[in-house]
C-alpha cells in the first residue's frame, strides 16, 4: 500500500508531497489537470499559443517557506529579487520606494519621504499609522505570550500556524475585534490621499479584496512583517521564467524517491470508515487506499467529496462561512519596446500593477526582437468577472495610454484576458475564526491550502506553509517530530526591541 496520497498539484499539494517524499515517505500525488501549479501556473493559451502565466505572481523576502520549497527544487536561482518598487501616479510621474542604511523600520523611511505623488500631510498620516501599527504590536506583548500576541496581531492566530493540531486559542484577556482595515485606518487618521496613493496600492494587491471588506488584523500583519520588521521582508521576487517551470522538477524530485505524479486523474470521492480515511474514489471510476492522505482541494471542494455525516462536523461545517475574491489579468503585446520600467505599482488606475515581461522571458517579443509583453494585474476585480472581454482590454488599454505615453504610438499586437474568479479565500473581518488547523477531524488525512490557518492570509507564501504544516502532522502520527516549517524573517533593529522577538 502507498504510504501516502497527497490530492492537488497546487502550491500547497506539491510542498506537502515534497516534505514527506524528502522524510523518506512514498507519496503519490493526484491533479485533476494535466499541468501543476494550481492557480499560480503557466499554460497554453488555445487560441493565441503563447505560453502565459495565469496571472503575474511575485513573492516578498519574508516569504522564507516559499523560497525554502523552491531551494528544495533547485530553482530558486529563476527568483530575481529587487530592493526598489516603483510607483506611476495618474500624472505618469514615477517614485521608487527602496533601502537606506537606517535600521528597521526606519530602513525604508527616506525614499518614502521622496515619492512624488504625495504631500506632506499625507505622509504623515502614513507614518503615525505605522506607529500606530508598531504600538498595537507592541501592546500585545502584555498577553504574556508574545509569539502568540504578535501573530495574533499580525496575520492573526496561532499555535496552528506554528503546526499545532487545533484551532488557536484568542490570547488571555483579548477579545476578537473584526475591523475592516479600511475603519482601522479612518480610525487612525490617515488621509485620503494616504490610502489612495500608498495602503490600497500594496494591501489590495497583497491580500486581494477591497481595504473596506479586509480584516485589519490581516493588514496590520502583512504591513508589519514586509515593511517593518526586517529590511528584506518588502524586496520583490518575481519569477524569471514561467511559472510551470519552477513545478516541473517535483515530478522527478518525487519519483527519484519512490512516488509518482498521477496527472488528469480527479478525486470524486473520499470514503471514511471507523473514524478514518479509508480510500479515495477516482473520476475513472477506480479508488485508491494508504495509509495516510494529505488533501490540498480548494475548501467548497473538499467538503463536497465527504460523506454527508462527515461534512456536517464543525471543523467542515464552518467552511461554508468563507467567501472567495478575483483577480484579473490582461496581458498585452505591442510591436515596440512601450516602457523602461521592469513593473511598477499603479496609483489611481483600473490597473494595479505592470509587469514587463519583455525583460524577463525570451521570445519573439522580448526588448532584444524589438517588442514588448506586458502583464497587467488587478486584484478585487470583481467588476471585471461579468465584463466583456474587449471591454476589459479596452479599459486597461486607456488606463496604460495614461500611463506611458510610448503606448500611443505603439502597435496593440494581441491581448488575452485570464479571469481567476475563485483567486483566493476573501479575507472579510472575521473570517479568521472560519480557518482551520491542518489536523482533520480523521486522524490520517491532514488539511493544506492557503485558507489552511498559516498565520498569513492567501498567499503563495500560505500556501507553502500550509503543505509543510500538513505533511508534519501526517509525519508526528508516524512518531516523526522533525520541524518543517521555516521560521519567519527576525526582528531586526528597533524592531526586535519593539516586539520583543527574535523572530516573528
Amino acid at each position: 500500500m502507498t504510504q501516502a496520497i497527497v490530492i492537488g498539484g497546487g502550491l500547497a499539494g506539491l510542498a506537502g508531497a515534497v516534505a514527506l517524499a524528502d522524510a523518506g515517505l512514498q507519496v503519490e500525488l493526484y491533479e485533476r489537470r494535466p499541468i501543476l501549479g494550481g492557480r499560480a501556473t503557466s499554460f497554453i493559451h488555445p487560441s493565441s499559443g503563447e505560453r502565459v502565466d495565469n496571472c503575474q505572481h511575485v513573492l516578498l523576502g519574508c516569504c522564507v517557506n516559499l523560497v525554502d520549497f523552491y531551494t528544495r527544487l533547485g530553482v530558486a536561482d529563476h527568483i530575481d529579487f529587487h530592493e526598489d518598487i516603483p510607483f506611476i501616479d495618474e500624472s505618469s510621474r514615477v517614485s521608487v520606494i527602496g533601502p537606506s542604511a537606517l535600521p528597521p523600520p526606519f530602513h525604508l523611511l527616506p525614499s518614502f519621504l521622496r515619492i512624488k505623488t504625495m504631500g506632506i500631510r499625507d505622509k504623515l498620516s502614513v507614518v503615525r499609522t505605522v506607529a500606530a501599527m508598531i504600538r498595537h504590536v507592541a501592546s500585545l506583548r502584555r498577553t504574556g505570550d508574545p509569539d502568540v500576541a504578535l501573530a495574533s496581531a499580525t496575520a492573526p492566530a496561532s499555535a496552528a500556524s506554528r503546526g499545532a493540531e487545533s484551532l488557536p486559542a484568542t490570547p488571555s484577556g483579548a477579545t476578537p475585534s473584526p475591523v475592516s482595515m479600511a475603519a482601522w485606518l479612518e480610525a487612525h487618521g490617515a488621509t485620503n490621499r494616504a490610502i489612495e496613493a500608498f495602503w490600497k496600492p500594496f494591501l489590495i494587491s497583497a491580500l486581494n479584496d477591497e481595504l473596506g471588506d479586509i480584516d485589519a488584523d490581516y493588514g496590520i500583519g502583512t504591513a508589519v512583517r514586509a515593511m517593518l520588521l526586517n529590511r528584506s521582508g518588502y524586496e520583490v521576487g518575481l519569477p524569471a521564467v514561467p511559472l510551470g517551470d519552477l513545478y516541473a522538477p517535483c515530478i522527478d524530485y518525487i519519483e527519484q524517491r519512490g512516488g509518482r505524479v498521477v496527472f488528469n486523474r480527479g478525486v470524486t470521492g473520499i470514503s471514511v470508515q471507523d473514524g478514518r480515511v479509508a480510500s479515495l474514489s477516482l473520476q475513472d471510476g477506480s479508488s485508491i487506499e494508504a495509509g495516510a492522505y494529505l488533501s490540498a482541494l480548494p475548501f467548497d471542494v473538499l467538503c463536497k467529496l465527504l460523506p454527508q455525516s462527515q461534512a456536517s462536523d464543525p471543523y467542515f461545517s464552518m467552511l461554508d462561512g468563507l467567501s472567495v475574491s478575483p483577480i484579473t489579468a490582461v496581458h498585452v503585446w505591442f510591436d515596440r519596446p512601450v516602457t523602461e520600467l521592469g513593473y511598477a505599482a499603479v496609483i489611481g488606475r483600473r490597473i494595479q500593477w505592470i509587469f514587463n515581461q519583455s525583460s524577463r522571458h525570451a521570445g519573439a517579443f522580448s526588448a532584444d526582437n524589438g517588442g514588448a509583453y506586458l502583464g497587467l494585474v488587478v486584484s478585487a476585480s470583481d467588476d471585471w468577472m461579468k465584463t466583456p472581454r474587449q471591454v476589459i482590454i479596452d479599459q486597461a488599454m486607456e488606463d496604460l495610454e495614461s500611463l506611458l505615453p510610448a503606448v500611443r504610438q505603439a502597435k496593440l499586437l494581441k491581448a488575452i484576458v485570464v479571469k481567476e474568479g475563485r483567486a483566493t479565500f476573501a479575507p472579510r473581518p472575521g473570517c479568521d475564526a472560519l480557518r482551520p488547523g491542518p489536523s482533520s477531524p480523521f486522524p490520517n488525512l491532514s488539511i493544506a491550502g492557503d485558507w489552511v490557518q498559516t498565520g498569513w492570509p492567501a498567499t503563495m507564501e500560505s500556501a507553502v506553509r500550509s503543505g509543510y504544516q500538513a505533511a508534519e502532522v501526517l509525519l508526528r502520527t508516524r512518531g516523526v517530530r522533525t520541524p518543517i516549517l521555516k521560521p519567519d524573517l527576525p526582528a531586526e533593529g528597533l524592531m526586535k526591541w519593539v516586539t520583543g522577538l527574535r523572530g516573528f
